[in-house]
């Protein structure tokens, strides 16, 4: 009776553990994650559909990304720990739950970059989250005068994919940005 009480205390314990685990810990088969710690410097972005030219312009904002070890006890160990960021994908949303591409909201992008951070560093990364094509089509294209809407708000998500410098997958990051479109 001892013994199976034993047995379902350790099951009990490394189930409890096991769930304690946090998601960036588990995500890829890499030693380092990579953390998006801020998208323009912390503030919204002010989006001018048109400009004064009538042209449109596209907009870009700086995202501070870092490396660092999941096991933070591991000392630096050279180049086989940089990454370099791969891809990137830009999805916007409302608050209100309305979130149709190309109607409530512009449509999701997707891009390449190739931005290294050394390992327990920082980089700085300037990406585009607004194209210009996203400006000629509606929701956006309504704010132009005469479309009836005067300003839009929308939130762009960021997700970005990295690789180390020896091919492991790191965990996939993602942050949010406040989109004032007018």
């Amino acid at each position: 009776m001892k013994i199976k009480l034993a047995v379902l205390g350790a099951v009990v314990v490394a189930l409890a553990g096991a769930g304690c685990t946090p998601d960036w810990a588990k995500n890829g088969n890499s030693d380092v994650i990579l953390l998006m710690t801020a998208i323009n410097d912390g503030s919204p972005l002010d989006s001018d559909v048109v400009i004064s030219t009538g042209g449109v312009c596209p907009d870009i904002v700086s995202l501070r990304l870092e490396n660092h070890f999941k096991n933070p006890g591991v000392t630096n160990t050279g180049f086989r720990h940089d990454l370099t960021v791969e891809r990137y994908e830009v999805r916007y949303y409302r608050s209100d739950g309305r979130n149709v591409e190309g109607v409530d909201v512009p449509y999701t992008i997707t891009g390449n970059v190739a931005q290294e951070v050394i390992e327990e560093s920082a980089a700085e990364l300037f990406l585009e989250v607004v194209r210009r094509q996203a400006k000629l089509e509606p929701p956006l294209l309504n704010l132009v005068p005469g479309g009836g809407a005067i300003i839009f708000t929308a939130f762009a998500e960021i997700t970005l994919h990295a690789r180390t410098t020896t091919g492991q997958v790191l965990n996939p990051v993602s942050a949010r940005l406040q989109i004032d479109f007018a």
